[in-house]
């Protein structure tokens, strides 16, 4: 029953567009994934890449951006989540890596520095040429995580919680699908990617 209820928060909670500690990764424990029609916009924010880059938001208009909340350190939906990235990647095909631009952005500024997030995306073997993993500084995250409805709670150092959120944008700026869980199917992903690339 907990966790009926908790998922429900969840959902009503990026219905809604706000931050909400009710939907946090570790209290959800589903297998399943909810995939969610909507059309929230979502505001330009500069960010910093993993090579230490100042990374603007706007400069992905015109693709469609795939973005999901991890942190390096966390121990069992963020895995999940960055590998079903690798495998959206990995199924786009050479002209849709033009067109599709994929995001990882924490949610542990803390731990997660440029060049950790390099070391783990290495790990996943994620192709930085459409590809970046983001951080930045407590306050522009803050704004990022509440303008995608993402949660984020600080448990101890190396341990938060929060929305396991995979987000897909248009090609104007607005998240048009969400999945909260810990693992989208990818080849679901690739078609609301492919569905908006026609639009």
């Amino acid at each position: 029953m907990k966790l009926s209820i908790t998922y429900c928060l969840v959902v009503l909670a990026l219905a809604a567009n706000s931050v909400g500690n009710q939907a946090v990764a570790h209290e959800v424990q589903q297998k399943t994934v909810e995939r969610r029609a909507v059309v929230i916009p979502i505001n330009d924010f500069t960010l910093v890449d993993q090579n230490s880059r100042e990374f603007q938001f706007s400069n992905l208009t015109g693709r469609v951006v795939v973005v999901a909340f991890a942190y390096t350190t966390c121990p069992d939906v963020c895995p999940l989540l960055t590998a079903a990235l690798r495998q959206v990647q990995s199924g786009l095909t050479p002209d849709e890596r033009k067109k599709v631009f994929l995001l990882t952005i924490t949610t542990d500024p803390e731990i997660d520095s440029p060049k950790v997030l390099a070391s783990y995306g290495k790990r996943y073997g994620a192709d930085s040429s459409n590809w970046s993993f983001l951080t930045g500084d407590q306050a522009a995250l803050q704004k990022v995580w509440k303008n995608f409805g993402v949660g984020v709670k600080r448990q101890a150092r190396g341990l938060v919680d929060h929305t396991p959120l995979t987000a897909v944008v248009d090609r104007h700026g607005k998240m048009r699908v969400a999945y909260v869980g810990p693992a989208p199917d990818a080849k679901l992903v690739l078609r609301d990617v492919r569905g908006l690339l026609t639009q």
